[in-house]
């Protein structure tokens, strides 16, 4: 009667032994499942900054190519500065000329 027992003992603790290795597997899955899920959501973590620094780089050249128009806006600004200078200079000439002519016809 007792090897009987001892037996069914045996077979207890072999089918134990057998469901925690089955409890193993199943655990490994499970960590397999959640590392797997972990890198999903840092590669959506990755996309998505990624397509932040995207809008970020294509802001910044809007701004860049902004910066450029506004440089060659100013050299426009001066260039119109100077011809009008150069213009109140021929202005000036013509004045001085007319009255030079003038005199000249008074005399």
């Amino acid at each position: 009667f007792q090897n009987q027992l001892a037996s069914h003992q045996f077979f207890e603790n072999q089918l134990a032994s057998h469901q925690f290795f089955e409890n193993q597997l199943v655990f490994h899955q499970i960590l397999e499942i959640c590392s797997s899920s972990l890198r999903n959501f840092q590669n959506q973590l990755v996309s998505r900054q990624f397509s932040e620094n995207q809008l970020a780089f294509h802001q910044f050249s809007e701004i860049e190519l902004t910066f450029h128009q506004f440089s060659e806006n100013q050299l426009v600004l001066h260039q119109f500065f100077e011809n009008q200078l150069v213009f109140h200079q021929i202005l000036e000439i013509c004045s001085t000329s007319l009255r030079n002519f003038q005199n000249q016809s008074v005399i």
